[in-house]
């Protein structure tokens, strides 16, 4: 196996591993149970490792892919965070006497 078939099949399955808890949270329209700490860790994360990849090698297909993919599942998350967030707000909710 050569490094760059080891590194798409690396870069696949990060890339992968967000998608699942993304759906969930399309599908369910929440993102309720999840952690915003560890969202936001995740998003720094990643942004530092694209800036990281982007400087020390260019961009390199198989990386970018992972980092593509992850940001997207970020992105659904944060939405459905933000989302809730405001379905939860006091000024959201109607008060009928």
């Amino acid at each position: 196996m050569n490094a760059d078939l080891i590194g798409w099949i690396g870069s696949i399955a990060f890339a992968i591993c967000g998608l699942p808890q993304a759906w969930e949270c399309y599908k369910n329209k929440t993102a309720k149970g999840i952690n915003p700490v560890f969202i936001t860790l995740w998003l720094i994360g990643e942004v530092c490792y694209v800036i990281s990849v982007l400087i020390k090698f260019g961009c390199v297909a198989w990386m970018m892919f992972n980092y593509i993919a992850n940001l997207f599942s970020i992105t659904v998350i944060i939405y459905y965070l933000v989302l809730d967030k405001k379905r939860s707000s006091p000024k959201s909710k109607v008060h009928n006497p």
